[in-house]
């Protein structure tokens, strides 16, 4: 019987077009398929899978400062404790940013 995938749901303050130009980094260590029209990314590397949703694109208010926000799924297929952590980390790694 296969594995159910562990999802989860995160707000992100960033829009689809950055996202995607955000993921570069990962290609080094997995494959993306990006399906720009469903608004899908699916990044693999053997038999594990994350299957990645966008949700519509919105904009959150902070005083003067509008930022563009955006929910997004993940469900993650196949991973082993230690191999979803190692994801994880070099998948928030793609969205630091630095500041000065």
């Amino acid at each position: 019987m296969p594995e159910e995938a562990q999802t989860e749901i995160r707000l992100m303050a960033i829009s689809h077009t950055e996202f995607l130009r955000s993921l570069t980094p990962l290609e080094k260590h997995y494959r993306c398929h990006i399906d720009e029209e469903q608004k899908q990314v699916v990044i693999s590397d053997g038999p594990r899978s994350v299957e990645v949703h966008l949700g519509p694109e919105t904009s959150q208010r902070l005083g003067a400062l509008q930022m563009p926000a955006m929910e997004i799924e993940l469900s993650f297929h196949g991973f082993t404790p230690e191999e979803l952590k190692r994801f994880r980390s070099r998948f928030d790694l793609c969205f630091r940013r630095g500041g000065g």
